[in-house]
């Protein structure tokens, strides 16, 4: 929701031009622009997937056919599934146009991120509008220029980091954040009313239902808000109880999935995902899947994958849980009884993995080297950074938080875009520039930063035109056709050698793989001949009528197997079923 509180006029600063301001067909341009790479960048990656993507889309089947419980998990959120599951009951798409709704979906959902953004960098001008003295002769950049860094910044962050063909709900954070940020920076301009506050607590408690990881950084939103309201008014009474509105909502939106879990779990969580990471990444879990107590110090599993077999390491999950994957349905059943424990070690090599990472964000396309390289050389010979006041300073502290708290655990381009882009604007609007200055800065820094960024986004959308182009066969819907032509039907038991993470092919043909030789089944080439026959016999009489792989020496080394059509699979089934 974006507060539709109307502001007061302000008053013209000298130091800010006004008629540079943005314009109707300006912004309509960056619109149709938005639509169009957005629409060609979706499309493109239609059949593109991760290994979350199958859990999303069945939890939203689940909960059309079952009711809204179905979207309490441990591991995943439930707003981006309730979002799919919305589109479905809409459209009622066949099994092959399920994907399409979710990019449909997702496309709509970024169109929605970008009036958040456009909320943002309103909030973000006025507040640096306000702080513009006429005591020196430093300009802020032309807010004409600013809107158009900012769009270019959106589309190409949605290119390159976010990208909203991901089957994920980090595009659904992205817009909430935008909404969070900008209602700090409308506290901090004084114009925190009750409403203001009121849109703080629903945008942070519906951006914990689209990601429980956000649920501690909250706090460090509403904590912010209650300084930066308290500090303008030189007293934390009105501060503290427009905090506890602002509290009381979030509470409000939160509580129900936060008592839900805990009742499921039967103990206090707002979600294990947290955890079980921290377990995974720092502390040497296995990741994803299949966790069995070790390494030493992780925890007893209270109800495990169940291994039948070491050599090669075979792991059935056909119940409990749900799904086309169960393993991956809702990993917290798994991983049940899983502790989490400080290790320098581990930790430094997180951190330096983490760093790493977002040196990498910065480096795509290098777009954003130019833009900074252009701006610092310019400021350093006619200009000067304005971070702001202390006031100002606060407003980033929630996002430079939740950077450092990603940073403990795992950084992916997808979890933290919306946080880096946020606080490159901030130091965007950071620049002064001399009015000495003003000429050389409109005919080098701005001609090098828009062309840099528009050059990278025009490579980009080349890429995904071709990609159109080709149109290549998804070989995920082909494997579900021709496994329903070879005899293998609906709610079938099935079993991989090789993980099921991105087997989307099981879900699309509606069949069940309830066990599994993980890591490509390079350990079940590493037996001999007789022992990949026992291996084979062992899915069988677990009760997986055929065993699918995606890797053909698997498929070359033992008899009994077929090609499935001209892709890249191969299915096993015993004799007498073929």
């Amino acid at each position: 929701m974006i507060p539709t509180v109307r502001e007061q006029p302000e008053q013209a600063s000298p130091q800010v031009l006004t008629e540079e301001r943005l314009t109707p067909r300006l912004r309509t341009f960056f619109w149709g622009l938005a639509i169009v790479l957005g629409a060609l960048h979706v499309w493109a990656h239609r059949n593109d997937l991760n290994p979350d993507s199958v859990s999303y889309i069945e939890m939203a089947e689940a909960a059309m056919r079952t009711g809204w419980h179905a979207l309490v998990n441990g591991y995943w959120s439930p707003l981006y599934p309730a979002f799919l599951s919305v589109g479905f009951r809409i459209l009622h798409p066949s099994m092959y146009w399920e994907f399409t709704v979710v990019h449909l979906v997702n496309f709509a959902v970024y169109l929605g991120d970008l009036l958040c953004f456009e909320f943002f960098v309103k909030e973000l001008l006025a507040a640096r509008r306000k702080e513009i003295t006429s005591q020196d002769d430093l300009r802020s950049v032309p807010e004409k220029v600013f809107w158009i860094w900012g769009y270019l910044l959106f589309i190409w962050s949605n290119q390159y980091w976010l990208k909203p063909e991901y089957v994920n709900p980090y595009i659904i954070v992205a817009g909430l954040i935008y909404i969070a940020t900008a209602l700090l920076l409308r506290i901090y301009r004084g114009q925190g009313d009750w409403m203001a506050f009121a849109g703080l607590g629903a945008a942070l408690g519906f951006a914990y239902l689209a990601r429980t990881a956000l649920f501690p950084p909250s706090f460090l939103f509403l904590a912010c808000a209650f300084f930066l309201f308290g500090m303008a008014r030189r007293s934390y009474s009105p501060a503290l109880a427009r905090s506890a509105l602002a509290l009381a909502v979030f509470a409000m939106i939160a509580a129900p999935l936060v008592v839900s879990l805990s009742k499921e779990k039967h103990r206090m969580t707002f979600g294990d995902s947290g955890r079980m990471n921290y377990a995974m990444h720092v502390d040497g879990a296995p990741h994803m899947t299949h966790w069995q107590g070790l390494p030493t110090g992780t925890g007893i599993p209270a109800h495990p994958t169940r291994k039948i077999s070491g050599d090669p390491p075979i792991y059935e999950f056909a119940q409990p849980v749900a799904g086309s994957y169960p393993a991956w349905y809702d990993p917290s059943y798994w991983y049940e009884g899983i502790t989490a424990h400080f290790s320098l070690r581990g930790q430094m090599w997180v951190l330096f993995k983490s760093a790493n990472m977002y040196f990498k964000m910065f480096s795509r396309s290098g777009a954003l080297y130019v833009v900074f390289l252009a701006l610092t050389l310019l400021v350093r010979k006619t200009g000067k950074w304005d971070w702001g006041d202390r006031r100002f300073r606060l407003v980033w502290l929630p996002p430079l938080g939740t950077l450092g708290m990603y940073a403990l655990v795992l950084v992916k381009q997808r979890y933290v875009s919306e946080f880096v882009l946020v606080l490159v604007l901030w130091i965007l609007s950071s620049v002064r520039i001399s009015i000495a200055g003003e000429e050389v800065f409109k005919k080098r820094a701005i001609g090098a930063t828009i062309l840099a960024l528009a050059l990278a986004m025009t490579w980009s959308s080349a890429l995904n035109l071709r990609d159109i182009i080709r149109n290549r066969p998804y070989d995920q819907e082909v494997v579900a056709e021709e496994l329903r032509e070879m005899g293998i039907l609906p709610g079938t038991q099935v079993a991989s050698i090789g993980s099921g993470l991105e087997a989307y092919w099981a879900h699309l043909a509606e069949v069940r793989i309830i066990a599994e030789i993980p890591e490509h089944g390079m350990s079940f080439l590493a037996v001999g001949p007789l022992r990949r026959r026992e291996v084979l016999d062992k899915f069988r009489e677990l009760g997986a009528k055929a065993v699918v792989t995606k890797t053909a020496a698997v498929a070359h080394s033992t008899e009994g197997w077929q090609q499935v059509g001209q892709t890249q699979y191969y299915v096993w089934r015993p004799a007498k079923l073929q």
